[in-house]
């Protein structure tokens, strides 16, 4: 539950309520079962995780599901540190550098001054390929490892209703 948690602290109520109907839930229910220490299901599980860019941990959900890889700890470590990283303020990555004014910046990230000027100063940075390349993020896409096997997708069917 930590790491849901912690995923969530990252986000703007907007983006919550917005990765939560993504997973097909609502903010509201996920907060209830954070509070209450629900245990959920295993589809909403695997949603959740796949929705946050493999931040929030499935085997911390659902441990009796998806046993726990050997290098858990770092990879969320690393996923959590990239979300908090790629959500900098204009102001925080200018301070970063030391650069005391935007020019500076847009020179650094390839990019216009006026673009760097128009962004807001307190609010995340776009995560534009140049700017997630500046803070160490990697775009890598996911393989048929990173995702995770269900082992009752043969067992699904579907059901007609009378």
């Amino acid at each position: 539950m930590e790491t849901l948690r912690i995923y969530l602290s990252t986000l703007s109520p907007p983006q919550q309520a917005q990765y939560a109907a993504r997973a097909r839930t609502s903010i509201g229910y996920l907060r209830k079962a954070l509070s209450k220490g629900q245990r959920f299901d295993g589809g909403l599980v695997r949603l959740l995780h796949v929705e946050s860019g493999g931040a929030v941990s499935l085997h911390e959900l659902r441990p009796d599901i998806w046993p726990e890889p050997e290098d858990m700890g770092q990879t969320l470590r690393e996923a959590v540190g990239a979300l908090v990283d790629s959500r900098m303020s204009k102001r925080a990555l200018r301070a970063k550098f030391g650069f005391k004014t935007d020019a500076p910046l847009a020179k650094l990230l390839k990019l216009p001054v006026e673009q760097v000027e128009a962004w807001p100063e307190e609010q995340g940075v776009p995560a534009l390929p140049q700017v997630l390349r500046l803070l160490g993020v990697q775009e890598t896409p996911p393989t048929a490892q990173d995702v995770p096997h269900d082992p009752d997708a043969d067992r699904i069917i579907n059901v007609e209703a009378a």
